[in-house]
């Protein structure tokens, strides 16, 4: 993560004014990432954290490969996406970001594992407790 970078978004899997869960690359390295919402506030819900977690190429690719087939299964693409979520690291960095360019404000120096859940049950009211982990 570098200060002021774009995380360049790849696929977005989920979105609620904005992504809120995401395949990802550093604009720098061009690792593959998940990127998923922890905790948001703010006008328009701007002020975003999120937690990346850097996800093997193979392991990506397979899962694009896998969601753009044509199948009749309604529920596969939730089975591949928690497979992904499943083989992705489970330490993952927060994040900071306060505009739609998803550039990067704030991120951790520490790793963490915030559970990745819906958008729907993000709880607002932790803004705060994750927030003093990102460097002002």
């Amino acid at each position: 993560m570098c200060l002021g970078k774009q995380i360049t978004l790849d696929t977005i899997l989920d979105d609620w004014l904005g992504p809120t869960l995401a395949l990802v690359h550093c604009e720098k390295c061009n690792n593959p990432a998940l990127l998923h919402l922890v905790t948001w506030r703010g006008r328009g819900l701007l002020e975003r954290i999120y937690a990346i977690r850097l996800v093997d190429p193979s392991t990506k690719n397979t899962y694009l490969a896998n969601i753009n087939r044509d199948y009749c299964d309604l529920s596969r693409k939730t089975s591949e996406t928690e497979a992904l979520i499943g083989a992705s690291s489970q330490s993952a960095r927060l994040v900071l970001v306060t505009s739609s360019k998803m550039i990067v404000e704030a991120f951790s120096r520490d790793l963490f594992n915030p559970p990745v859940m819906d958008w729907q049950d993000v709880q607002t009211e932790a803004y705060d407790d994750w927030i003093k982990f990102l460097p002002a």
